[in-house]
């Protein structure tokens, strides 16, 4: 049984439960939100565990049919099981799998960061607790609340046996930022506790790193990592990082990582790294590196610095109808449509819906006030109670 479909097994016999049992479970927080995401998502995306079908380099070498630009991006630096709760029936080493995934506003499906079957564990320690993270198959969209998705289980002597580790579905809003940053976020399902190290990149683009050998063969009997960073191209014009936020420049993402027992698998010379799509500043490089040694710990570092291909003029917007793009839907609100207080504008029937389930704007996530004026008050006062307006 692949993957998807255990964990659409194992979703489908959770959902057989009293929904309203365990109201602040974590466990079943994740279920409501696979049940949120059905009522709302599922007629245009598809099924709760299809991926996302867009794939990176889509505009390198040909320009866009519509107008685009450098967007805020979700950068995700690590994830790790920072600890496991004092009822949990395995201790350390854990031979884990299952998947991590993230959602954003350009198709709501799932684009996967960490996915393990059982027969391919990651065995984590306490000494080094990080999972070997595969993705991003494609930049992340933060310009709308980003999902994560987690749900990772423990291998046991058994399939029987096995335990989840960590089930939970949080969000992550999107805020307003003068300079990229690092984000931790902490989170802690019922039986562990995750961080995640992630970076909010303002005005960037996607880049897709490849590594050939382009001359020679490989060596044998090294230890070698490829990271990538970003890094300021012109440190006096760089805004400083603001109180309480640290700068994402240098700050490695690991792409590949072995020791002297692996060979990297190659195909015409291309390298295949476990993670290849980055985001990056316009106005910063990218910078690629390979560190290698021996037993000896003598490092040998070797990198190269690149600039966006093209940066897109300011003040291009993306294509859509006059009012722009209902947030919900995706379609375009050609007609008048209906506003939020935050000036948030949908199509009138995908807001009533929308509405029905939740109490905020589907775009920033501000929640709606009801406000009643004076004269209301009064008029209240003597004609009993009216309605309101938000």
């Amino acid at each position: 049984m692949d993957l998807a479909a255990a964990s659409q097994k194992a979703a489908a016999a959770a959902w057989s439960e009293d929904d309203e049992e365990d109201y602040d479970d974590p466990d079943r927080e994740a279920l409501r939100f696979r049940k949120h995401w059905n009522y709302v998502w599922s007629r245009h995306y598809g099924s709760f565990e299809d991926t996302t079908p867009i794939p990176p380099v889509r505009f390198t070498d040909e320009p866009p049919v519509e107008r685009l630009k450098p967007c805020h991006t979700l950068q995700i630096f690590s994830a790790k099981v920072a600890g496991i709760g004092g009822g949990f029936q395995f201790q350390w080493p854990l031979d884990v799998f299952g998947l991590v995934a993230i959602r954003d506003s350009v198709d709501r499906n799932r684009n996967i960061i960490f996915q393990r079957s059982r027969d391919e564990c990651q065995t984590i320690t306490g000494e080094d607790p990080y999972l070997e993270l595969t993705g991003p198959t494609r930049a992340v969209l933060l310009w709308d609340p980003v999902d994560i998705e987690v749900y990772l289980k423990v291998k046991g002597p058994s399939e029987l046996e096995d335990k989840t580790l960590c089930f939970l579905a949080k969000e992550i809003l999107c805020q307003t930022r003068v300079n990229s940053c690092l984000l931790h976020r902490t989170w802690t399902s019922k039986f562990s506790t995750l961080e995640f190290t992630l970076g909010h990149i303002n005005s960037s683009v996607e880049a897709t790193i490849f590594v050939r050998v382009v001359d020679g063969s490989w060596p044998d009997g090294f230890h070698v990592q490829f990271a990538a960073c970003m890094v300021s191209s012109d440190f006096d014009d760089k805004v400083p990082a603001i109180a309480g936020s640290t700068s994402v420049d240098d700050k490695k993402i690991v792409l590949l990582s072995f020791g002297d027992e692996k060979v990297p698998a190659m195909v015409d010379g291309v390298i295949e790294l476990s993670r290849r799509v980055v985001s990056v500043e316009t106005t910063s490089k990218l910078k690629v590196s390979v560190n290698a040694w021996q037993d000896d710990n003598n490092v040998v570092e070797a990198w190269a610095e690149f600039s966006a291909k093209e940066t897109v003029k300011a003040g291009e917007v993306e294509g859509g109808g006059p009012l722009g793009d209902c947030a919900i839907c995706l379609d375009s609100v050609e007609d008048a449509g209906k506003e939020m207080p935050c000036g948030h504008r949908f199509h009138g029937e995908c807001l009533e819906r929308w509405l029905g389930v939740h109490g905020n704007c589907p775009a920033c996530r501000r929640r709606r006030r009801r406000t009643i004026t004076r004269r209301r008050r009064a008029a209240r006062r003597g004609a009993g109670r009216g309605p309101r307006s938000w």
